[in-house]
């Protein structure tokens, strides 16, 4: 199976190929960036490590074939901002470049965006450029990944125990933590004000402490490893529930913009998002998550020039 991961040479594209490596059902990866030197040391480093997989630098007429195209591309991370939207205008017009190519040559593909603002970028593929709604999926497990970490801290819960601690809504400073489905061991677990509050501050502080390091490096391992459990199941034709930004059409009363539910997803791509009870509070908190996407989506995307 060939798979694409545009923006190659990154630290999020270079930890993810390393990743996919991994995965058997994977012998081909087209690597493409526009930092070719650097893309060249990660391909040659990778060809030792795997030298039965086919794994090369590649143009955009090398999308052809992708089942799965994977984006990690995006302008040069800083330290400064105070929220991934800041990344949005620069990396519009990448995406207005990476979108023509892959509907160029690999129209059918199924597309996994990391870049930020990743409810947006994924949006403006599926808008811009008219592929499926199924199409297109957003990667955002790390927020609830940073919200197990911070439960596992606060609440004391030791390694052996199974934490479902899920995010929905906006990749961002709006992200919505349930705290109403909070499982372990696949049991209910009741987390009381005060804890949510600490838990809160625990994902706040870490935000604080990654960019205190002043290092203009994303995420790269946290990303590789969720999009990697992702594919390992696709590619095994499994059906994989997950947490993703998708194109709603209804859902949650929400309708034209993309964010962060619950969906199941295979090969195929996106087969359908969960209907998941929220409480009152969460469910307001999700909505007006969604407000927040649609004015960042409106001034690119809504308004007919």
């Amino acid at each position: 199976m060939k798979l694409s991961i545009i923006g190659g040479a990154g630290t999020l594209g270079a930890a993810v190929a390393f990743r996919l490596c991994q995965n058997k059902q994977v012998n081909e990866l087209c690597l493409i960036d526009v930092n070719e030197p650097l893309l060249m040391n990660h391909i040659m480093d990778l060809q030792n490590a795997y030298p039965e997989k086919t794994i090369y630098k590649g143009s955009y007429e090398d999308l052809t074939g992708s089942s799965i195209v994977i984006i990690t591309a995006g302008v040069p991370n800083r330290n400064d901002v105070k929220s991934r939207t800041e990344f949005l205008e620069g990396n519009i017009m990448l995406f207005n470049e990476f979108g023509k190519y892959i509907k160029k040559y690999s129209e059918s593909a199924f597309i996994i965006t990391a870049s930020n603002p990743v409810d947006v970028l994924n949006y403006y593929l599926y808008r811009e450029f008219g592929f499926k709604k199924s199409q297109l999926l957003g990667y955002t497990v790390n927020d609830s990944r940073r919200l197990e970490h911070s439960i596992r801290k606060v609440m004391s819960i030791s390694e052996e125990k199974d934490v479902f601690s899920p995010v929905i809504g906006e990749h961002g400073n709006t992200q919505v933590p349930l705290f109403s489905l909070t499982q372990v061991n696949g049991k209910p677990f009741s987390i009381d004000a005060d804890k949510q509050i600490a838990i809160r501050e625990e994902i706040t502080n870490w935000f604080i402490d990654f960019n205190r390091l002043n290092i203009n490096r994303t995420t790269g391992w946290a990303t590789a490893s969720g999009i990697g459990k992702i594919i390992d199941g696709i590619t095994n034709e499994e059906k994989i529930e997950t947490v993703g930004s998708a194109i709603l059409e209804g859902e949650y009363g929400i309708n034209d913009i993309s964010i962060g539910v619950p969906v199941s997803i295979s090969l195929n791509g996106i087969e359908s998002i969960q209907d998941w009870k929220l409480s009152n509070e969460e469910l307001k908190h999700f909505r007006q998550s969604a407000e927040t996407i649609r004015h960042l989506i409106e001034p690119y995307i809504l308004k007919e020039v």
